[in-house]
């Protein structure tokens, strides 16, 4: 990964996004994976996930192996209110945790964090949240400068908040087919976003089309033969 990118993944269900995020996430030293579904734990467990359901465990696990890394899932209470609470929460957590560090030994010092939250149309929703949840919408615009990469992936484009959406570096588009997502993509792309919305809309499985610096890629996720 280059530095403190923030990437958005996009995608209905089996298009190829988590796929595509457990290949950005492979082999970075210091993970933090927010997702309350319990379908994430065979996939977890083969990426070498360690589950954690609480905050405060959480917090203490990232304090105790800073210096040596991590990989955490943090698999949240499944309930709407909450997650949004939690992601707020744990964002917060992070960029203190990260600057507090920073304080003390310098910026280029301190450990990059990867922070990946799947689901986000559960936890981000695409509503004002008031003040004290705000926590995720400074991790959108400044989690970079406490040298903290961002991956966000969704099936709902449309249902999640813009101040993610608008901060992206890297957006990675597989099929979508609801017309709410499609206009929302559409916005996304700017003045080629008409176009962009139809090419996402003929995606097949796995196939994609990467946007970067206004530049646009198609491409298809391969795996290697057993």
């Amino acid at each position: 990964m280059s530095k403190f990118e923030r990437i958005g993944l996009f995608g209905k269900s089996q298009s190829g996004k988590s796929t595509m995020m457990d290949r950005i996430l492979r082999g970075q030293p210091r993970v933090i994976l927010f997702d309350a579904l319990p379908a994430r734990a065979e996939n977890a467990s083969r990426e070498g996930y360690v589950k954690i359901e609480t905050m405060i465990e959480l917090q203490e696990a990232v304090r105790r192996n800073y210096e040596t890394g991590f990989r955490y899932w943090f698999k949240p209470e499944n309930d709407e209110d909450f997650l949004v609470l939690a992601l707020s929460d744990l964002s917060k957590f992070m960029i203190d945790h990260q600057d507090q560090y920073a304080a003390k030994y310098g910026l280029k010092n301190i450990a990059d964090l990867v922070f990946a939250v799947d689901e986000m149309a559960d936890c981000y929703p695409n509503h004002a949240l008031p003040k004290k949840l705000n926590g995720f919408s400074k991790m959108c615009r400044s989690g970079r400068h406490s040298r903290i990469h961002l991956i966000g992936a969704t099936q709902r484009p449309a249902e999640v908040g813009t101040k993610f959406r608008g901060q992206l570096e890297k957006r990675i588009f597989f099929t979508l087919t609801e017309p709410a997502d499609l206009r929302a993509i559409a916005d996304i792309g700017g003045a080629q976003g008409r176009m962009l919305a139809e090419a996402v809309s003929q995606l097949k499985a796995l196939e994609y089309i990467r946007m970067e610096n206004g530049t646009y890629t198609n491409g298809k996720l391969t795996f290697p033969k057993a």
